[in-house]
């Protein structure tokens, strides 16, 4: 599944005012855990003929990358303190294993981009997940960042009918602390999905 990738969003929503114009050409590529994978393809030859070259992460998992961009796996952590890159033998790859990914695999979405069907996580997760993770930002670019991207996602769910009404749902799925990190960021931001929220909460 394809975790960040603005265009595809853009895409998926019809290019809404919200949505920034200017999104990064790095992506982001989400396993479930244990992955289900059906038949071995080494990835890094496919890489190669792209121009994509393999690095690797501090914690050891693997990255393509180019001057254009870089492509990175990820794959939820199994709890407070695994850290270790989680290989991937089938594709020749290890990936990051990090926290909140979890509730990006449910309810994905599937948007046509090129020549080829891509999923994307649920976006009101993806909006949650975003504001999450934010305060945990060691950069503050990075921060920045993921709290734009979270704040302008919640003002489109919000004015979108057939997502607004699923909010309240997908909210409650949180544990406490998380809920309060959602609200207080949205509040902060006075954003209307907090609205929606607050009855909830």
């Amino acid at each position: 599944m394809v975790l960040t990738n603005g265009l595809s969003l853009r895409i998926y929503f019809n290019d809404p005012p919200e949505l920034s114009a200017l999104r990064t050409v790095d992506v982001d590529l989400l396993f479930s855990r244990p992955p289900k994978i059906s038949s071995s393809i080494p990835l890094e030859p496919i890489f190669e003929r792209i121009g994509l070259h393999r690095s690797f992460n501090l914690d050891g998992s693997t990255k393509f990358v180019s001057r254009e961009g870089e492509v990175e796996f990820l794959i939820p952590d199994r709890g407070k303190g695994d850290e270790h890159a989680y290989p991937i033998h089938r594709l020749g790859i290890t990936a990051q294993s990090l926290r909140f990914l979890n509730m990006l695999t449910y309810d994905t979405i599937e948007v046509k981009f090129g020549a080829h069907n891509v999923y994307l996580p649920d976006p009101i997760r993806f909006c949650f997940n975003k504001l999450i993770v934010s305060e945990r930002r060691i950069s503050m670019v990075k921060q920045e960042k993921d709290l734009r991207t979270a704040i302008e996602l919640a003002q489109l769910l919000h004015r979108l009918p057939e997502w607004r009404c699923k909010v309240s749902s997908r909210f409650n799925e949180l544990p406490p602390k998380q809920k309060a990190c959602v609200i207080r960021l949205l509040q902060k931001a006075n954003n209307p999905l907090c609205e929606d929220l607050a009855s909830s909460f």
